[in-house]
This record gives structure tokens, C-alpha cells and sequence, in this order.
């Protein structure tokens, strides 16, 4: 089972030779050849150890070098490719080397009879020599076109690759019109940071400390401002015996505000 919880088909894929599967031996690869039919890498390690041998299912000859990964699950997929490739550099023609479309469109046509009977072994014996009849007899205009396609191919890669310098180029080019965008806009702030600190230096005045000019005790309110200024609100009100012998409240807060007072008295202030 995948991490999403759907079966995973690749684990059940298994060699037609040795019968192991990707489940008992994960590290196993497929290997396809111009036959189309499949083998692992072990097995084609061990069958083809003198460079060429026979394919186990059709008994065609086969060189191992041939051998290559294959890339899709179908093997005849991997077959048809090969074949094409085969056949196409024999049948080389294009568009323009035909009078009408039409005879454009039959060349074609047996392109594609050719590939499926080959595919498909379908009169291979017969497709096989008609293959080879037909690239005998065109052998020179054969070697023509792909010469025609090979210089076609160098000046393709060669308009690639001038795009490529361009891109680069331009690549380069707006690379360095960035940074020097970056460069003006940071020299711009600099030089307004640069402009605001030598405004603020011309403008403003030296600092010239100046000492507080601090009383040498802590003012006591006065009798009479007790009263007024609400200091009494917060003193216990004396009782009837108490001010029959002339005690008020007035006492207990200077007593108060006295010792709070005589607990911040600066002493020895020097008044510059």
C-alpha cells in the first residue's frame, strides 16, 4: 500500500525469467531490448555474460549492451519506440522532398505499416526484408538526408544556443541595472539621513547643564492650611473628653506631616 492508501502496482511488476518481484527485491529494475520483451538486471547479468545471447521468450538474439531501463509499464510501448527509431533513420524523407501531399501521406502510411507489423510481429520475415531491400537501394539518398538533417540540427542547436547567450546576456544586463538602482537608492537615503543629522547639528543649541534649584527641607503646610488643603480628612477626629482639654486634630497631623517631612530633608544643598 502507497502512503495515500492506494495499492501500489509497481510492487507486482515481476520478471518473466526469474519470477521475482519488486516486493521480495525493491531494488529491481527492468531492463527491455529491441525484442520488447522484459528482463531484470539480474537476469540479464546472468544470461547475456558473454555480450550476446537469446531472449527467453522469442529466442531472439540479442546483445547486452542493447539492454537498456525500461520506462514504461508496457513493454510494447518500449518496442515500438526502438522500432521507430530504427526505421526512421532509413525512411528520412520529408515534406518537401515529394510532389504532393498526397504522396507525402502514403510515404507515411507504410511508415506506420512498417512499425506495426514489426511492433506487432506481424510478417516480420517479410517486413524484415523489405526494410533492408528498401535501404539498399536508397543508400545514397539515405546518407543525403541525414546529412540534410544533421546540418539542420546544428544550426537549430546553434540559434539555441545564441538564444541562450542573449537570455543570459540580458539576464546580466538587468542584473546590473538592479543594483545600480539598489546603489542610487541607497546613496539617496544616505545622503538624506547625512542631510537630516547636519540640519539638526547646524540648528540646534549646544546643551548647557543647569543644576535644580531644590529647597534645603521639604515645606510643611501651614496651621491654618490644614484644614482647607484636606489634610484633616484622613486624621481620627479626637472625642469630646479631648477637646475639653484643647486637643485637636491639627496635632496628630502636624505630628505626621512632621516626621514624614523631617524623613526627606536635604542636607548639605548646594545651590550653584
Amino acid at each position: 500500500m502507497s502512503s495515500n492508501g492506494k495499492s501500489d502496482h509497481s510492487y507486482e511488476v515481476e520478471c518473466p525469467a526469474c519470477k521475482t518481484t519488486k516486493y521480495r527485491n525493491p531494488q529491481m529494475k527492468l531492463m527491455v531490448n529491441t525484442c520488447g520483451h522484459a528482463l531484470c538486471d539480474n537476469c540479464v547479468r546472468t544470461l547475456f555474460i558473454k555480450e550476446s545471447g537469446q531472449c527467453p521468450e522469442c529466442e531472439m538474439v540479442l546483445k547486452r549492451s542493447k539492454f537498456r531501463v525500461q520506462v514504461f509499464e508496457d513493454p510494447l510501448v518500449e518496442k515500438e519506440i526502438d522500432i521507430r527509431r530504427r526505421v526512421a533513420r532509413v525512411y528520412n524523407k520529408i515534406e518537401e522532398d515529394f510532389e504532393t501531399p498526397a504522396d507525402y501521406d502514403d510515404y507515411l502510411e507504410e511508415v506506420e505499416h512498417i512499425v506495426y507489423s514489426l511492433a506487432h510481429d506481424i510478417n516480420r520475415t517479410e517486413t524484415e526484408k523489405k526494410l533492408e531491400a528498401y535501404e539498399r537501394s536508397h543508400k545514397e539518398e539515405i546518407k543525403k538526408n541525414y546529412l540534410r538533417k544533421s546540418a539542420a540540427d546544428e544550426q537549430l542547436e546553434r540559434i539555441i544556443e545564441e538564444e541562450k547567450l542573449q537570455a543570459l546576456q540580458r539576464e546580466q544586463e538587468i542584473r546590473k541595472e538592479m543594483q545600480r538602482i539598489n546603489d542610487m537608492n541607497k546613496s539617496n537615503r544616505n545622503a538624506s539621513l547625512l542631510k537630516v543629522i547636519c540640519c539638526y547639528f547646524v540648528q540646534a543649541k549646544p546643551y548647557v547643564y543647569e543644576p535644580p534649584m531644590l529647597a534645603p527641607h521639604l515645606p510643611l503646610p501651614a496651621w491654618e492650611d490644614l484644614a482647607p488643603a484636606g489634610y484633616l480628612q484622613h486624621v481620627r477626629q479626637p472625642g469630646p473628653a479631648a477637646r475639653a482639654g484643647g486637643y485637636t486634630e491639627h496635632y496628630a497631623c502636624m505630628r505626621a506631616l512632621h516626621d514624614f517631612m523631617s524623613g526627606h530633608v536635604i542636607h548639605d544643598q548646594v545651590v550653584r
